[in-house]
């Protein structure tokens, strides 16, 4: 399956990207890979949720696969942003 790779920078309470519009299939990996100076947690909002802890450190990557399509909201907690709307097919 292909992959949809999420390259994601905090620092110094700014994130990059922010509100980007992505596309994914069902069942394929979807990787966020993070670089932070900042501890915070990713929100997953699909079906079902994941969470995953930030620590501030770079080389940070969190892989995980949405079985029922539609909507993907990837949230940051701590600095409430919003990183990607994947629409998932």
């Amino acid at each position: 399956p292909e992959q949809l790779v999420v390259d994601v920078t905090i620092k110094g309470g700014k994130v990059t990207p922010t509100n980007e519009q992505l596309q994914a299939k069902v069942g394929d990996p979807i990787v966020l890979r993070v670089d932070s100076d900042a501890a915070d947690q990713l929100h997953v909002h699909s079906n079902p949720e994941h969470t995953f802890a930030v620590e501030p450190k770079p080389g940070q990557s969190f892989q995980f696969t949405v079985t029922v399509p539609g909507k993907v909201d990837v949230e940051l907690h701590e600095l409430n942003r919003t990183i990607a709307s994947i629409a998932v097919q």
